[in-house]
């Protein structure tokens, strides 16, 4: 039987906050999809950046939004240097915002590999799929590589690859000359890069859509060098206890969400998909992977 809060036609849409970049609109049409299906009528309110829509949740004109592990412990912790390991940044920031009145939902922690829960939407070295890479699944594997091939070249951002705690960095942790020169590219050139053989690598991030619809993979960050950027709802605690179905409705995103759905759903909005088409079968994956009894689909108009 539904709870309470599903049927109860006096009681507000909850609350959503959107973004304006296409991964924050496809996480928040997926929460809105989420809640629907659930029975719960809920609205999106977008916002222009994420300090807009986390200020909107702690005044509470919104009732919840998708925080991200690391951009949390930058922006709300004010503190540098965001672990790698998703455990150790989940748990900092979720113990913080327990004490402002927000919740945020515990992701499942796989393997760590693209596959597996949870999703982790940090840099990443990218690279061709194909043949000519299938020795390449890791940031280890990429620098025995680049080892072998001195003269080969990483595509990176300007700033990052002349930062003494950026590429030298990377560089360092993973054993491979940090001297060595690089292509400057921001990520949608250090893309077109890779694409165009001019790098063996190109730094964006994991869950980028152009990297997804070009047939590109990341890498894993098997060191876990780069920080942890995990995608959870941040729900308000008073929400929770006045509708505690809400976080129901949204625990398989937390615990079922990875790095290659989010970037498959990034790249199909990109290729010209409406958001909300892509954010209801988003919701259904999520909800088989959880072993939910799927409501029956609309028919198409």
């Amino acid at each position: 039987m539904p709870a309470a809060d599903q049927t109860d036609p006096d009681l507000p849409p909850v609350r959503i906050a959107s973004g304006a970049e296409t991964e924050t609109r496809v996480l928040a049409h997926t929460m809105l999809a989420l809640l629907e299906l659930q029975g719960l009528s809920a609205e999106l309110a977008a916002f222009g950046d994420a300090r807009d829509s986390r200020q909107a949740l702690e005044l509470g004109d919104v009732d919840l939004r998708t925080g991200y592990t690391g951009e949390a412990w930058l922006e709300t912790l004010e503190r540098a240097d965001p672990p790698g390991d998703p455990q150790a940044s989940f748990v900092a920031v979720r113990d913080h915002d327990a004490e402002q009145g927000i919740k945020w939902l515990a992701p499942r922690l796989g393997d760590g590999g693209l596959d597996a829960p949870p999703a982790n939407a940090t840099f990443a070295f990218v690279v061709l799929g194909g043949d000519a890479t299938d020795d390449l699944r890791t940031i280890s594997d990429l620098a025995r590589r680049l080892s072998e091939q001195p003269d080969a070249l990483v595509c990176v951002d300007q700033e990052f690859g002349t930062r003494v705690d950026g590429l030298r960095a990377v560089l360092e942790a993973y054993s491979v000359r940090s001297g060595r020169e690089f292509l400057a590219a921001d990520p949608e050139e250090a893309v077109r890069g890779v694409a165009a053989g001019d790098c063996l690598a190109g730094l964006t991030t994991a869950t980028d859509g152009v990297v997804w619809q070009a047939g590109m993979r990341p890498l894993i960050d098997d060191l876990r060098v780069f920080p942890a950027f995990v995608p959870l709802p941040q729900i308000r605690v008073d929400l929770l206890e006045d509708r505690p179905t809400v976080g129901v409705a949204l625990g398989p995103m937390a615990a079922q969400l990875t790095t290659a759905l989010l970037g498959t759903w990034n790249a199909r909005v990109l290729a010209g998909e409406p958001v909300e088409q892509v954010a209801d079968e988003a919701a259904r994956e999520l909800l088989r992977r959880a072993g939910r009894t799927l409501p029956d689909a609309e028919p198409p108009t």
